[in-house]
């Protein structure tokens, strides 16, 4: 088309320069020109630009194809859309039973024949006796077939590219109950209906794809992970609850109140936001914590937490307190700062009391040990059973 274009202004301007020769009248020659190569420049580039859209055009539509094709080869079916077993229970069952009713009727004939004329029908009366049972096993089996195959379209008629459902859903669409159901869709995966669904039994559920059932026992198994960790959990606070109750009241109060400072501890460490601060009232919580969990073990050390009770934990909650008020203010000045580089101070003061009288409280077990172990030394010693005594010997 642009090849014919530019033919036709080469005869076009050959023409206007002919008749400007003719007529002697050159003045408006350029000018004619002029037009004649813009018009032509004009066609020749809508023509191009046609051009490179079609081509763009037909460029997309083949990159769209591609795609499709790709997309439609990447996406697995997870069960058979168009199953044969259909037409096949069908003609099964158009064959059967009507055999059936032909090789009873048979039968029944040859069967009166056996009667009245003696056992010369008895060989035609057996054929079609089994006639009449392969009919019916066919009908039966084709009955059957067919039956599947439509429960299996009703099962799969929502179930499009989900990747899991309840057998409970799929149970309601048939009449049937979920331990039919399950049953019914084990003999379809069985069968290869099904490509890779996987059934569990224990919460009916239906799993259509591998990647899916991988990914549903790493769930179960982390939830039955949670559940244990939580029963047991669950198990060492009731323990912890009963073994609390069998201690004298003066204790059960003391731990009662000993586990609302833990508490408050806590409270405090979640709201205060400088990393600093927070390792420190970690610290301190454990260390509380351990305090009482030793009380819980020994009740005999109670008497000696008064002082921590009645003014340690009192004052560490007080501070902590101030603290928190402190550290919401918008703005820190000088004072603020100060302040709160002081409490951070008691704090590590108390961490170190808190550390020396846990210490304190493993004293009289430490001295028992040691007891123990000079008691038992001595023994070994006077037996000739000290590793000395045996260089002795040798």
């Amino acid at each position: 088309m642009a090849h014919n274009s530019w033919d036709d202004l080469g005869e076009e301007i050959k023409d206007a320069v002919n008749d400007a020769v003719s007529s002697g009248d050159f003045a408006d020659l350029g000018r004619s020109i002029g037009d004649l190569v813009n018009s032509t420049l004009y066609v020749v580039g809508k023509g191009v630009t046609d051009s490179v859209r079609q081509a763009s055009r037909m460029a997309s539509e083949a990159a769209y194809r591609q795609a499709s094709a790709t997309q439609k080869t990447q996406v697995v079916p997870l069960y058979n859309r168009h199953p044969s077993g259909r037409g096949a229970g069908i003609a099964m069952m158009a064959i059967g039973f009507p055999l059936m009713g032909v090789g009873l009727v048979c039968a029944i004939i040859f069967a009166l024949c056996t009667v009245f004329a003696g056992s010369y029908f008895l060989v035609p009366l057996i054929l079609f006796l089994l006639i009449a049972i392969g009919g019916l096993t066919m009908g039966i089996a084709g009955n059957r077939k067919y039956g599947l195959i439509d429960r299996f379209q009703k099962y799969t008629y929502r179930i499009e590219q989900h990747a899991y459902i309840a057998v409970s859903e799929l149970a309601s669409r048939t009449g049937k109950s979920i331990d039919y159901t399950m049953k019914d869709l084990q003999k379809m995966i069985n069968e290869h209906l099904f490509y890779q669904a996987h059934l569990d039994w224990d919460n009916h559920y239906l799993i259509l794809s591998d990647r899916t059932y991988e990914q549903y026992q790493m769930a179960r198994a982390d939830y039955q992970k949670e559940q244990a960790a939580k029963a047991q959990a669950e198990e060492e606070k009731r323990q912890q609850v009963a073994s609390v109750e069998q201690l004298p009241e003066e204790c059960r109060r003391l731990i009662e109140e000993g586990q609302r400072y833990v508490a408050h501890i806590r409270s405090c460490n979640d709201a205060i936001p400088g990393e600093e601060i927070s390792q420190k009232l970690d610290k301190m919580e454990q260390l509380v914590q351990r305090i009482f969990d030793e009380v819980k073990e020994h009740p005999e050390v109670a008497p000696d937490l008064h002082k921590m009770m009645e003014y340690y934990l009192p004052t560490t909650a007080k501070l902590l307190d101030a603290y928190r008020e402190l550290d919401e203010q918008p703005i820190a000045g000088d004072n603020v700062s100060k302040t709160k580089k002081e409490i951070e101070d008691a704090v590590d003061s108390l961490n170190v009391a808190f550390e020396k009288l846990l210490d304190s409280l493993f004293e009289d077990r430490a001295w028992d040990i040691s007891s123990d172990i000079s008691v038992l030394n001595t023994m070994l010693a006077q037996e000739g059973l000290k590793e000395r005594d045996f260089d002795k010997v040798q």
